[in-house]
């Protein structure tokens, strides 16, 4: 009886160890449905790197259709509202673009441009023999003097309203890629729209001009120019007038520049300061041309403190460009046509901070 009384003992435990194993199995088994390969891995001591911890958010992936940018897998392909996207996400890992065969494409360089005159701690390319000693003018205080409570004090506008950005940055472009567009989400107008949010975000009033100025491109400056007009007249205390455009550089072999700087982990478009000068007076309507050089300088200036390699060289040349509206008028050139829209924005919100640090330093 006693012999009996034991096994008896022994089958329940082991009856109760095959329950308990069984149990284990199928919460395992479940698990590893759930979790694929990576499962196995991690339980036999190799877990996947990157993987997220229990509970976190997978990283995202690529569906075949996918055009292989951040913009597509953060947003379902439209450009992010905030206009920034991760340096490190513009192309993600593994992503190679391969241009259609039956178009013509052309390569794309991704540069950083520099060069010219030193003068403080950046560039000038001086091209104008007017003999203007820019070191001096540096240190000349401009004729502009910002309140920032809230007023209309800025106007930003677009001569050149169509110039277009590319969505996609790919390392190739085609040929009959469209340069221009009435989106104006994908324009210098996103651009602006970015600066003038900052600027306002700074206390800043701004009025920022959407007019198309380019359906026609001869003329153009012409109907700026009464875009001005009509904004200093509705706006009387607008002192600084900022016209936004986007450049273009291609090579005699068909390559297109693409000027980027990585800001704070960002690629943002190279950007470009233009300073008009009519040193012979032969104009008679641009007398007031080194009041916006002096301005431009200190931009340029706080640009390099502040973001270092964002800014190209500034261009000091024998040109107008509307810059006789204001003792505060400049002309900027964001990217050129193989930028992204969203280096675009980025750059435009990133000039805008260099812009609001600026005209609020001067007395």
């Amino acid at each position: 009886m006693q012999r009996l009384t034991g096994f008896m003992k022994k089958l329940v435990v082991l009856a109760s160890v095959c329950v308990c194993a069984w149990c284990a199995w199928e919460s395992l088994s479940a698990w590893i449905s759930e979790s694929g390969g990576e499962a196995l891995l991690f339980a036999a001591g190799m877990g996947v790197k990157g993987a997220p911890e229990a509970g976190g958010t997978p990283a995202p992936s690529l569906s075949p259709e996918s055009s292989g940018t951040a913009e597509d897998v953060n947003t379902g392909g439209d450009i992010p509202d905030d206009g920034v996207v991760p340096f490190h996400s513009d192309l993600l890992p593994g992503f190679t673009a391969t241009p259609d065969p039956s178009r013509s494409s052309g390569p794309v360089e991704e540069i950083q441009l520099d060069g010219g005159t030193p003068i403080a701690n950046f560039f000038v390319r001086d091209s104008t023999d007017s003999g203007t000693d820019l070191s001096a003018e540096l240190l000349e205080s401009p004729d502009v003097h910002i309140k920032g409570d809230g007023s209309v004090e800025v106007l930003i506008y677009h001569t050149h309203t169509s110039e277009a950005y590319s969505k996609e940055d790919s390392g190739f472009y085609y040929t009959d890629m469209e340069t221009r567009t009435q989106n104006q989400d994908m324009s210098v107008v996103a651009a602006g729209e970015e600066l003038a949010k900052a600027l306002e975000a700074r206390g800043i009033g701004v009025v920022h001009d959407r007019t198309v100025n380019d359906l026609a491109y001869n003329g153009s400056y012409s109907r700026s120019w009464e875009v001005i007009q009509k904004n200093l007249e509705e706006h009387p205390g607008i002192q600084v007038t900022i016209d936004v455009h986007r450049d273009s550089m291609t090579t005699e072999s068909g390559v297109k520049y693409k000027p980027t700087a990585q800001i704070e982990g960002r690629k943002a478009a190279q950007a470009m300061l233009l300073a008009g000068c009519d040193a012979s007076g032969d104009w008679g309507d641009f007398p007031d041309w080194e009041w916006n050089l002096r301005l431009i300088l200190r931009v340029q200036q706080k640009a390099q403190e502040l973001y270092p390699g964002l800014m190209r060289p500034l261009s000091f040349s024998n040109s107008k460009y509307n810059m006789n509206a204001t003792r505060g008028s400049m002309l900027i050139e964001v990217g050129t046509e193989v930028n992204t829209a969203s280096e675009a924005r980025y750059t435009g919100r990133l000039l805008g901070e260099i812009l609001a640090e600026t005209l609020l330093s001067l007395e």
